[in-house]
């Protein structure tokens, strides 16, 4: 996958080591950082969690990605490419966004960058997961062409697995 792509409104550029403090915000911020066991308390977590992107791009070509407005240079995001359920072969989609910045379209327009780059990469299938009561996330996900294929437990409760065979995938229209 490209370490660079773009869109309309947004940059998407491989994280590094340089954007941890700026991560950092968003991560801290419990109203943008909702998912796994919640916000980030330590400086160490948002480092260990970049290290781990660039470790998944080093060795097995899979991106993750710090949305950029465009316009500004703000940091109001991330998504990309990782490990999922199923191993580095069919890869798992994740995107975050600033609470300031949702209901903009920015998920749906930096991840069908990245449903792109999957596509050219030949990657075949890509999942996402996600809780029941997460409804725009849920929305996203159908946006992007992925249907629900099955619904599985964990620790933490319910948990919805969605899937897209990016080989017959068209791209979002507005």
């Amino acid at each position: 996958m490209s370490p660079s792509l773009r869109t309309a409104r947004l940059r998407l550029d491989a994280f590094t080591t340089d954007d941890t403090a700026e991560l950092h915000e968003l991560f801290t911020d419990p109203a943008t950082h909702t998912i796994g066991s919640g916000p980030f308390v330590a400086l160490e977590q948002t480092q260990r969690w970049i290290a781990d992107r660039r470790a998944a791009q080093h060795d097995h070509g899979l991106c993750w990605y710090a949305l950029r407005c465009a316009e500004t240079g703000l940091l109001i995001g991330n998504c990309g490419m990782l490990k999922g359920r199923t191993g580095f072969q069919e890869p798992e989609i994740g995107y975050q966004i600033r609470a300031s910045h949702r209901g903009h379209g920015y998920a749906v327009e930096a991840a069908e960058a990245v449903l792109q780059q999957c596509r050219a990469a030949g990657i075949r299938r890509v999942w996402a997961t996600v809780r029941p009561h997460n409804s725009a996330s849920r929305r996203i996900l159908t946006r992007l062409g992925m249907h629900l294929d099955r619904t599985a437990s964990d620790d933490r409760g319910d948990l919805l697995f969605y899937v897209i065979e990016t080989t017959s995938a068209r791209p979002v229209s507005s």
